[in-house]
C-alpha cells in the first residue's frame, strides 16, 4: 500500500447568479487591498452578465459536477470510475484561469457575494471559505494532485509499463505541487491542507515514490551500477520526505497522519539504502573485488536487519498494513544477503585472501524524477473557448 492524498470536497454554491450580480453592480469595483502587495490585480470586466451568460453557466456547471462527485475524502475510486473527475477538475482549473484573466474576483472581499466553501481533506467537519476564485483554483489543484496520487498508488510494482505510468503520474503531481506552493504561499489559508509544510511534504513524497518506480523499471535487465545509483537517490528523497513529515505544524494539526507518513518514509528509506549497498556488492563480485563485496554485503545486511527490527517494533496504531509489501520484500532479500555474505567470507578466508577495506566510497545518487514540468496543458487551456466576441 502506498500513501494517497485525501480529496477536498466543495460545498455547492450558485456561481452563475452571484458572479452575474457582481458584474451588473456598477458600484462594486476592485478596491479591496490584496494580502500580497505583489499580487496582480486586474480591473473589473466592462461587460454585463447577459453578454457572458453561457460562460458563467459553464463555470458553475463544472464546479457543481465536481461537487457531486467528490463527496468524501476517500472517494477517489468512485470519482474516477463513475465520472471524469480528473478531466473535469483540470478543465475547471483552466476555466478559472480564463475568468481570472478577465478580471473576475481574485481578492478576498466578501462584499462581492462569493462564499466558496471547501471541506478539509483530513477533517471534513472543518470548512474554510473565501470570496475569490484563487481559493477555488488552489483547492481544485490540490484535488487534482490527490487524484494523481491515487492513480499512482494503483500502479503495480511488478509490471514495467505500470511502473513507467506511475513514474509519470508522480512526476506530474510533484510538478503541480511545485507551482501550487507559489500560489498558496501568496494567500492566507487557515486549514493545514494548503499550508506550505503540507505541500512540501507531499511533493517530497511523490518525488521519492516516483524515483522508486524508476528503480523498479530498471530492475528488469538493468546494470547494478545504475540500480545502485537509482536506489541511493530514492533513499535520499525518502529521507527528505521523512524530515518534512516531522514538521511542527503537521505534528500539531495532523499528529496521527504525520506519524504514519514518517513511519512509511523511514521504512522506504531504509529499504532503498539496503538495496543500494546490495547492488554495489554485486558490482564488486562481478569485478572480483571480494574484500569490497564483503564490506558492501555487511552494510547491506546491517541496514536490512535494522529495517526488519524497525518493522517488528511497529504496532497496529502505526498502521503496519501500509508496510506489508515492504516487510515481505525485506524478509525475501535478507536471507539472500546473509547467505552470500557467509559464502564469500568463507571463500575469501580459504581461497582469495583479499584484504577487507575499512571503508568504501559513498554511493553516487542518480535522480531522474524532476518537479519542473509545471502544469499540464489541460490545466491551462480550456477545451471550450470562453468570452468569444468580448
Amino acid at each position: 500500500m502506498v500513501l494517497v492524498i485525501p480529496l477536498k470536497a466543495a460545498v455547492r454554491f450558485d456561481l452563475t447568479t452571484t458572479l452575474g450580480e457582481w458584474l451588473d453592480n456598477e458600484e462594486q469595483q476592485v478596491s479591496f487591498q490584496p494580502t500580497n502587495p505583489l499580487q496582480m490585480v486586474l480591473p473589473k470586466p466592462d461587460f454585463k452578465s447577459y453578454e457572458c451568460r453561457d460562460d458563467l453557466v459553464r463555470l458553475a456547471s463544472l464546479r457543481n459536477c465536481l461537487t457531486d462527485v467528490l463527496l468524501k475524502s476517500e472517494s477517489h475510486s468512485a470519482a474516477l470510475e463513475e465520472g471524469n473527475a480528473l478531466e473535469d477538475a483540470m478543465e475547471y482549473h483552466a476555466t478559472l484561469l480564463e475568468f481570472e484573466k478577465r478580471g473576475f474576483p481574485t481578492l478576498d472581499d466578501d462584499s462581492n457575494g462569493l462564499t466558496l466553501k471547501w471541506k478539509g481533506a483530513w477533517a471534513q467537519q472543518q470548512q474554510e471559505s473565501h470570496s475569490h476564485l484563487l481559493w477555488d483554483r488552489s483547492c481544485i489543484t490540490f484535488t487534482i494532485v490527490a487524484l494523481l496520487s491515487f492513480q499512482a498508488a494503483q500502479c503495480s510494482l511488478n509490471d514495467r509499463d505500470e511502473c513507467k505510468r506511475g513514474f509519470g503520474l508522480c512526476q506530474q503531481a510533484a510538478s503541480i505541487l511545485e507551482t501550487l506552493q507559489e500560489l498558496a504561499s501568496s494567500q492566507v489559508f487557515s486549514t493545514v491542507d494548503l499550508s506550505l509544510p503540507m505541500l512540501q511534504f507531499w511533493q517530497a513524497f511523490l518525488m521519492a515514490q516516483g524515483q522508486s518506480f524508476v528503480h523498479r523499471m530498471a530492475s528488469s535487465g538493468g546494470k547494478h551500477a545504475t540500480l545502485s545509483s537509482l536506489s541511493q537517490s530514492a533513499y535520499q528523497l525518502y529521507n527528505d520526505a521523512l524530515s518534512k513529515a516531522q514538521d511542527a505544524r503537521l505534528e500539531s494539526e495532523v499528529p496521527r497522519q504525520s506519524k504514519q507518513w514518517a513511519t512509511y518514509c523511514k521504512a522506504q528509506a531504509m529499504m532503498a539504502a539496503g538495496k543500494a549497498e546490495y547492488h554495489q556488492a554485486a558490482i564488486a563480485r562481478i569485478e572480483h573485488h571480494y574484500g569490497v563485496e564483503i564490506v558492501r554485503l555487511r552494510q547491506s545486511l546491517q541496514k536490512l536487519q535494522a529495517l526488519q527490527d524497525f518493522l517488528k517494533s511497529l504496532t497496529e496504531d502505526d498502521h503496519i498494513h501500509m508496510l506489508d509489501y515492504t516487510r515481505r520484500e525485506c524478509d525475501t532479500i535478507l536471507p539472500v544477503v546473509r547467505d552470500r555474505l557467509k559464502e564469500i567470507e568463507r571463500d575469501n578466508h580459504k581461497i582469495y585472501n583479499e584484504d577487507i577495506p575499512k571503508s568504501v566510497p559513498d554511493i553516487e545518487a542518480k535522480q531522474l524524477i524532476k518537479s519542473s514540468q509545471g502544469y499540464p496543458e489541460a490545466m491551462l487551456i480550456p477545451q471550450r473557448r470562453l468570452f468569444v466576441g468580448l
